[in-house]
């Protein structure tokens, strides 16, 4: 005996519905969500957040919204946030829920479980969250190309690249056969070199020539001619005189001579014209001391007003007459320069262009099976090609300033991990050209190969927003 059918509908009424959420930033709609089983769901500016949004007033790095219940979905929520709950068809508060006994206290929070058909709204500043659990729409199923259709082998196979292939194999495999069977020629020994060829590669033996035998007289004036000279080589060592030892100079006298030697030299110093002007301090100086007796706290834009100009003086400091080829000339001496001129300043100025820093807030992927491909994985390949995203958006902020959102791509990865299509999802910018830029970046991006060898799709949220 059958079953009633309505026993499938009894059984339907029963589960958990699923989690519809929308999001609201000034106004505008930034995301939509649905989540079919319970689960727990978080909000916030951390990467680690179920539902990434900018920073807002009233809403930490991360609060949980969201948890799964004993029978399905539970809200979560502390006394400070603002909201209203209809849990039967009623709107209520969330303080009326905490006074009516509705919702139970967990640790520093509250806990109210909703119905299949429970709704609401909960707001943060600018921040408004929608929710509603609805019957979950049957999943799409994931399209597959005719058998006909599918790539196969001997059909993508160029012919006559592969009978190339083959001959070239074939004739190496052949050549390198051939080399192997060839018989080598055995080396041969010495004793069957011909006579005559031994002599031209054996090179004969060379001895050096005999000197005739020296008298014995001659030899024995030798050793004595050597005796006496060492004889008068020892006489003269002997009478030289030994070294004094050095008397030891007095510090003081050291000393006092090393700064009479500076002196000189800061004298010397001083009388010639352009070193005069650039260390001249105080008041009857050609230049102001910039450095402030060795310090770097100095005023340029001042001593660029007591420069006025470098000219030529007269004096008897010079370098006298120069003769020279045909002709001859006078020359002064570089101490004889001046400073002439007025005493109006250029100052230093600033650099007109400023500087624009973006951050690019990535999250997690979206819609995509752990079986098909690893969401760590991912990630972190998006985050390998975020500088990407940064530069497109410092770009933009140069042409608006006050441009800043959310944009979803979604993806679509072939079986060798290569982006076959990007197109955008959600996008509250609203800017052509930098949609358009960071399509074009996104196109060239790699991911690991999907386990399962086909084509993989999901999407990525990304949050855009300057730093000032």
């Amino acid at each position: 005996m059958t079953a009633p059918p309505h026993n499938h509908d009894h059984a339907d009424k029963h589960a958990a519905h699923a989690l519809r959420l929308g999001l609201f930033l000034g106004g505008k709609p930034l995301e939509e969500r649905l989540f079919r089983t319970p689960r727990e769901v978080s909000l916030g500016k951390d990467a680690t957040c179920t539902l990434i949004v900018p920073p807002t007033e009233g809403l930490g790095d991360t609060a949980t919204l969201f948890v799964a219940g004993d029978k399905g979905w539970v809200l979560q929520f502390g006394e400070e946030y603002k909201g209203r709950v209809a849990l039967n068809g009623q709107p209520v508060s969330l303080q009326q829920l905490i006074d009516d006994g509705d919702a139970v206290a967990h640790k520093s929070l509250w806990h109210v479980p909703l119905s299949n058909s429970a709704k609401g709204e909960l707001r943060f500043g600018d921040l408004k969250i929608l929710f509603q659990l609805v019957k979950a729409p049957p999943l799409a199923p994931r399209p597959q190309l005719p058998s006909s259709l599918r790539p196969q082998l001997l059909t993508t196979l160029d012919m006559r690249l592969a009978q190339i292939a083959l001959a070239s194999f074939v004739a190496h495999f052949a050549f390198v056969v051939y080399l192997r069977a060839m018989e080598r020629p055995k080396p041969t020994a010495i004793e069957e070199i011909p006579e005559r060829f031994v002599k031209m590669l054996v090179p004969k033996k060379v001895e050096p020539p005999k000197l005739p035998p020296q008298p014995k007289t001659e030899a024995k004036k030798a050793d004595d001619k050597k005796a006496d000279d060492k004889k008068k080589t020892e006489t003269a060592q002997n009478d030289k005189p030994a070294p004094q030892p050095k008397k030891e100079e007095d510090p003081a006298e050291v000393a006092a001579r090393a700064a009479a030697q500076r002196a000189k030299m800061e004298q010397q110093l001083q009388t010639m014209g352009v070193l005069k002007m650039l260390t001249a301090k105080g008041p009857d100086g050609a230049l102001a001391d910039a450095l402030k007796n060795g310090s770097g706290d100095g005023d340029p834009d001042k001593v660029f007003r007591e420069v006025g100009g470098v000219g030529p003086v007269t004096g008897q400091a010079g370098l006298g007459t120069v003769r020279g080829g045909d002709g001859t000339g006078s020359s002064q001496s570089i101490g004889s320069l001046t400073m002439t001129g007025p005493r109006d300043g250029v100052g230093t100025g600033e650099k007109a262009e400023k500087k624009v820093r973006a951050t690019v807030q990535e999250s997690a992927p979206q819609d995509l099976d752990p079986g098909d491909l690893d969401p760590g994985q991912v990630a972190a390949k998006i985050r390998q090609y975020r500088g990407a995203m940064v530069a497109c958006y410092e770009a933009a902020l140069k042409r608006n300033a006050t441009l800043a959102g959310k944009i979803t791509l979604r993806f679509s990865v072939n079986q060798a991990g290569k982006v076959s299509h990007v197109e955008i999802e959600v996008d509250t910018m609203h800017d052509d050209d930098f949609a358009k830029c960071i399509v074009e970046r996104a196109q060239s991006w790699r991911f690991p190969a999907p386990k399962g060898g086909g084509e993989v799709q999901f999407a990525y949220p990304f949050i855009f927003q300057s730093s000032k």
